[in-house]
C-alpha cells in the first residue's frame, strides 16, 4: 500500500492507497509542529485501523521543517524510506517557466493530477495559506502561476494590522462565513452571508468571502484568456477549471457554479508520480 503525504503550511493530508484506489484519507494540523515521535504514533494509529501493510511512501512538502520529522516518522512506523517530490524526480510534468526548480511541489503534484483529469488546457486553483492559480497548456504543460494571500492568511493579516478591529478569535470570523443569508441579483440565494455587514464580524466575512470569490473568478478568467491568446486553447469554454484545498475553496467553487473541486488533488498527483517512478 502507498502512503502519500501532502505537507502544507496549515495542514498535512495523508492518503492510503491500495491497488483498487484510496482506502482512507486523514488530515492533521501542521501548526504547532509535532515531533517525529508524535507523527510516528499517529501514522501507526491510522495504518493500524486499516490493517494494511505500507510498502511505499511519497511526500510533497512546501514546509522544509516538516520534511525531516515526517521522513523519520515514516521510517519508524513502517520501515520504508519516504521519497520526496523535487528536482530529479520523474513526474511526467513539463514545466515551462523561467525557473522550473522554484515551482512548489504542491503545485507540481496538483498539476500532474489536473493534467490527467482535464486532458487539455486547464486552470487549477489551490486554497491554503496562499491561493495559487496554475495554468496548464493543451498538452498538460505547466505554463505559470499567480499567487495571492489565502483566505485565513488574509483574515490574520487584517486582524494584525487594523488597529480598530476587535480581538475576536479567528474561528469566529470564519464560522458561518460560507452559510446562506445573502440574496443574489436574481433573487437566488447565495452560499455566502450578507454583503452589507451589520457588525464587525459580518463586515469582515462579507469582505473576505465575496472578495475572494471575485478574486478567484477574475484571475481564473484572466488565465483562461491568456491560454487562448497563447494558442493553448481554442476558446474559454475549452479551458477546464479545477479547485483543491479547504472548505473555503469548496464554497467559492459552489458560488461560481462551475468547475470541478477535488479536495486532495495533490494526493492524486502523488499517486501518479509514484506509479511513474517505478512503483
Amino acid at each position: 500500500m502507498l502512503l502519500a503525504l501532502d505537507a502544507r503550511n496549515r495542514s498535512i493530508s495523508l492518503g492510503f492507497r491500495g491497488p483498487e484506489g484510496w482506502v482512507a484519507k486523514r488530515r492533521l494540523a501542521s501548526v504547532p509542529p509535532r515531533s517525529a515521535d508524535e507523527y510516528e504514533f499517529l501514522l501507526r494509529s491510522f495504518a493500524g485501523d486499516l490493517g494494511e501493510t505500507i510498502d511505499e511512501a511519497w511526500m510533497s512538502s512546501v514546509v522544509p521543517s516538516l520534511v525531516r520529522p515526517l521522513r523519520e516518522a515514516v521510517r519508524g512506523a513502517f520501515g520504508v524510506d519516504c521519497r520526496t517530490v523535487g528536482p530529479g524526480v520523474r513526474t511526467g510534468l513539463r514545466i515551462r517557466t523561467d525557473i522550473p526548480s522554484e515551482v512548489g511541489s504542491d503545485l507540481v503534484c496538483a498539476a500532474v493530477a489536473a493534467a490527467d483529469f482535464a486532458r487539455g488546457p486547464a486552470v487549477v486553483v489551490h486554497f491554503d495559506a496562499a491561493v495559487a492559480f496554475s495554468a496548464l497548456g493543451k498538452s498538460g504543460d505547466f505554463l505559470g502561476a499567480a499567487i495571492a494571500p489565502g483566505f485565513y492568511t488574509g483574515i490574520e493579516s487584517l486582524r494584525a494590522t487594523a488597529a480598530l478591529l476587535p480581538e475576536v478569535p479567528l474561528a469566529q470570523y470564519a464560522a458561518g462565513a460560507f452559510e446562506g443569508g445573502r440574496q443574489g441579483a436574481e433573487g437566488v440565494p447565495s452560499g455566502f452571508g450578507p454583503a452589507i455587514g451589520r457588525n464587525t464580524i459580518q463586515a469582515v466575512r462579507a469582505g473576505m468571502t465575496l472578495g475572494y470569490a471575485g478574486l478567484v473568478e477574475r484571475l481564473a478568467k484572466a488565465q483562461a484568456e491568456e491560454l487562448v491568446a497563447l494558442g493553448e486553447a481554442s476558446s474559454l469554454e475549452e479551458v477546464s477549471l479545477l479547485g483543491s484545498g479547504g472548505e473555503e475553496g469548496q464554497a467559492i467553487f459552489a458560488e461560481l457554479g462551475r468547475g470541478r473541486f477535488v479536495p486532495d488533488l495533490a494526493l492524486e498527483g502523488l499517486s501518479l508520480i509514484a506509479a511513474r517512478s517505478g512503483r
